[in-house]
């Protein structure tokens, strides 16, 4: 499925989070110092890298991992448009969440954004190879969707993703995107009280949450 909605996935993205995903993904990098490593776990067509590398500076590295060669391609030519020798020198990988820690150097940080529902059954196996893939005091920055804990907005959600959303889906992507997969995938995943605990459970500490568009998106922050 990512595969084929690849080429259109950064425009979806944009019309569905009313334009607020930029501020976002500029939280979920606050982390990020000059010198940094960084591992963008499920990086996707890049958003979170493209804004990371230059935070990074040129004494740090920004890896991005998918299991989605279309994405990845995406990616990189997102990323061969920047001027080069500038920034972070980039790297990416094909391999799942899963495999983690997928080499032995550590990171210092390990950003993602709206990935990890995707992967909620494995959820315990992805966070291990996390922990073990960053550095003492590493942090981790998590930007998922979530149902939204009140009855009036979880409602008032479910209304525009099973309407506005699905229908900006149906229009890019055509037979190639599954309607209700948004509103289903946060159903299925964690709420946040629970993600948090699996955090804890986990072994990550300073654990903060952070809601955005009335608790429909979470972010998710932790020290190890």
């Amino acid at each position: 499925m990512f595969d084929r909605l690849a080429e259109r996935y950064d425009l979806f993205n944009h019309l569905t989070s009313l334009g607020m995903a930029t501020g976002w993904r500029r939280e979920t990098l606050k982390p990020v110092r000059p010198g940094m490593r960084v591992l963008d776990l499920g990086c996707g067509t890049g958003d979170l890298m493209l804004e990371a590398i230059p935070l990074a500076g040129l004494e740090g590295e920004v890896v991005g991992l998918d299991f989605s060669p279309n994405m990845l391609a995406v990616a990189r030519r997102r990323v061969e448009q920047m001027e080069p020798n500038e920034y972070a020198p980039v790297r990416f990988v094909e391999d799942k969440a899963e495999n983690l820690p997928i080499e032995d150097k550590p990171y210092d940080v390990v950003v993602s954004g709206f990935v990890l529902r995707n992967l909620y059954e494995n959820i315990d196996k992805v966070l291990e190879g996390v922990f073990r893939s960053l550095k003492t005091g590493g942090q981790v920055s998590f930007l998922d969707i979530t149902e939204p804990d009140q009855k009036g907005w979880l409602l008032l959600w479910q209304t525009y993703m099973n309407t506005m959303v699905a229908l900006y889906g149906k229009l890019l992507f055509g037979k190639d995107y599954p309607a209700f997969y948004l509103t289903e995938s946060a159903r299925r995943f964690l709420k946040a009280g629970e993600f948090v605990q699996k955090l804890k459970e986990t072994g990550f500490q300073n654990i903060r949450v952070k809601s955005f568009m009335f608790g429909a998106v979470r972010l998710y922050q932790a020290k190890k």
